[in-house]
C-alpha cells in the first residue's frame, strides 16, 4: 500500500484578521463531525427545559499564550434534506479553566470547574433557518459580554457550563449541532446500481467491522448475497471521475457481457471473497499502515463473485465504495460532554443526567 498512499495534507488550524483577532477549532486534530445521534440539548424540545450542558475541552489544544476569548461558535448539523428552523433561545454560559482534565471529570458539573468561573454570557441568540448542505457554517455564534482569558497552564479542561431556560420561538425537534468523536475513518458509496447485483434482493449491506482507520485491521463483509459462491474484493486508489487505462470511470460493462453493471474502481490490490450458505460475503486481512500520515487518504473499493444465471459475464457486481482513512485518534481521552434535564441551575450541586464522548466543535475567536 505504501507505493500509491502518499503522504499529503496541511492543516490550518488558526487565521487573522485585520483586527488581530484569530480563530481556533477546538478539538483541533484527530475527529470529524459524524452523521448519527445530535447534541442540540443548547436548543433543547421545550419539554426538556429547563436544560444545563456542559462541554469540557483539553486545554492542551488551545494556544500556547494565554487567549482572549471574545466569541463562540457552533456548527449546525439540519438532518439530510431537512432543515433547521429559525429559533430564538435564552440561556446563560459560564466559563472556566479546571484543574481535572476532562477524562477523569465528575459526575456532578459543579465539581467540574475552576475556582474562577466567569458568566461569560446572558441572554438570548437568534439562530438563523439552515437548509442542508455537506458544509456546516458557525451559525450558532455567542459573543460574550466580556472577555475570557483562557491559559493552558492553569489546568487541563477548558470548561463551557450552559445553562437554557427558554426556546422563545417555535421550532420542530431540536437545533442539532455538528459533533466531534473519534476519527475511525468512514465509508460511503459511489454509486448503487442495485438492478446489477440483485434480481430478488431489495437491500444490500456492505460493512467493514472495526472501522477503518490508521494501524488498523479490517475485514470486508457483505449481505444478503447468493449463497456458496466465490468472488473478489478489489482496492484501489481512484474512483469515480478517474481514469483507468484510458476509460473513465465507472465503466459500464454492457459491452462485456454484464448490462446494467459498473465498475467504478482503479484497482490495485485483490483480496479473495467467499458467500457462505447464507449468503455473507467475507474477505478478511485488510491491514491500513501504523502510519500517520495516511490519515484522510482515500481508498476505494468494488466486489464481484460468480453466478453463471446472472448475465452472459457470469458475475454480479456490488457498488463500490469510497473509504477515508481516519487518524485513529481518541476523542474522548481529551474532551467530553454532558448534560441534565430539569431545573438544575448554575452554582447547585446536582448530578448529571448524561455524558457523552462526543462535543460539538467549537470555534473560539480569541486575541
Amino acid at each position: 500500500m505504501n507505493a500509491y498512499l502518499t503522504i499529503c495534507g496541511v492543516f490550518f488550524f488558526a487565521c487573522s484578521s485585520a483586527v488581530a483577532q484569530k480563530m481556533l477549532t477546538l478539538p483541533v486534530e484527530g475527529v470529524h463531525d459524524d452523521v448519527g445521534i445530535g447534541l442540540g440539548m443548547i436548543v433543547p424540545s421545550k419539554k426538556w427545559l429547563p436544560t444545563r450542558q456542559q462541554c469540557l475541552y483539553a486545554t492542551k489544544d488551545l494556544p500556547s499564550s494565554p487567549a482572549s476569548i471574545r466569541e463562540i461558535a457552533f456548527q449546525a448539523r439540519p438532518s439530510k434534506n431537512i432543515g433547521l428552523s429559525a429559533v430564538e433561545v435564552a440561556f446563560t454560559l459560564d466559563m472556566s479553566v479546571a484543574p481535572i482534565s476532562p477524562r477523569k471529570r465528575s459526575l456532578t458539573f459543579a465539581l467540574n470547574h475552576g475556582k474562577s468561573v466567569v458568566r461569560v454570557f446572558s441572554g438570548k441568540i437568534k439562530l438563523p433557518a439552515v437548509t442542508w448542505s455537506k458544509t456546516h457554517a458557525w451559525d450558532f455564534r455567542i459573543p460574550l459580554s466580556k472577555p475570557f482569558v483562557a491559559d493552558r497552564k492553569a489546568g487541563a479542561a477548558l470548561v463551557l457550563d450552559f445553562y437554557t431556560t427558554s426556546v422563545i420561538t417555535k421550532m420542530v425537534g431540536r437545533w442539532d449541532l455538528v459533533l466531534a468523536r473519534s476519527d475511525t475513518g468512514s465509508i460511503q458509496f459511489q454509486g448503487i446500481g442495485y438492478n446489477c447485483h440483485f434480481q430478488k434482493f431489495n437491500f444490500l449491506w456492505q460493512t467493514f467491522p472495526g472501522s477503518i482507520f490508521v494501524g488498523s485491521k479490517t475485514d470486508w463483509m457483505a449481505w444478503p448475497l447468493l449463497a456458496n459462491q466465490t468472488g473478489f474484493l478489489m482496492l484501489g486508489d481512484a474512483g469515480w471521475g478517474a481514469k483507468w487505462g484510458g476509460l473513465s470511470l465507472p465503466v459500464d460493462l454492457k459491452p462485456f457481457g454484464a448490462a446494467g453493471c459498473k465498475w467504478g474502481v482503479r484497482p490495485l490490490i485483490t483480496f479473495p471473497v467467499l458467500v457462505d450458505w447464507r449468503g455473507n460475503g467475507t474477505a478478511t486481512g485488510i491491514r491500513i499502515p501504523a502510519d500517520p500520515r495516511l490519515a484522510n487518504r482515500k481508498l476505494y473499493t468494488q466486489a464481484a463473485y460468480t453466478y453463471p444465471k446472472a448475465n452472459a459475464l457470469g458475475m454480479l457486481f456490488l457498488p463500490s465504495l469510497e473509504w477515508r482513512i481516519g487518524s485513529g485518534e481518541k476523542l474522548d481521552a481529551s474532551t467530553i460532554a454532558g448534560y441534565t434535564y430539569n431545573n438544575v441551575p448554575p452554582g447547585k450541586v446536582a448530578n448529571h443526567w448524561m455524558t457523552d464522548p462526543t462535543v460539538p466543535f467549537c470555534r473560539i475567536t480569541y486575541k
